[in-house]
């Protein structure tokens, strides 16, 4: 079929152009052909490339956080150093005494 034809039944919703897929040819992501200057392709064409451009969710990423969480996150993590030092004796507890 034709790309203007068969946009409407592949992407019924929208969202591609003719030009889109004839980019998405370009990456070698779908089959054209090409007769009397018109750019065709199947279904089955198009199924393939929706299957190449899929895209997975980097899972190596840490979320993101709240700038609010961030100085949590600091505070908790000098509280647990303070806890460490003073456990190991590294720490003196009358440092605590001069803050009061």
């Amino acid at each position: 079929m034709r790309l203007k034809d068969i946009i409407p039944i592949a992407f019924p919703h929208g969202g591609i152009t003719p030009a889109g897929l004839r980019r998405e040819a370009k990456r070698g992501r779908l089959k054209l052909m090409r007769i009397a200057g018109k750019d065709f392709t199947t279904l089955a064409a198009i199924e393939d490339m929706q299957r190449l451009c899929v895209v997975e969710p980097d899972r190596s990423e840490a979320p993101a956080l709240h700038p609010d969480d961030r100085g949590k996150a600091a505070l908790a993590a000098a509280r647990a150093i303070v806890k460490e030092l003073r456990e190991t004796g590294k720490i003196s507890t009358s440092l605590n005494r001069r803050r009061r």
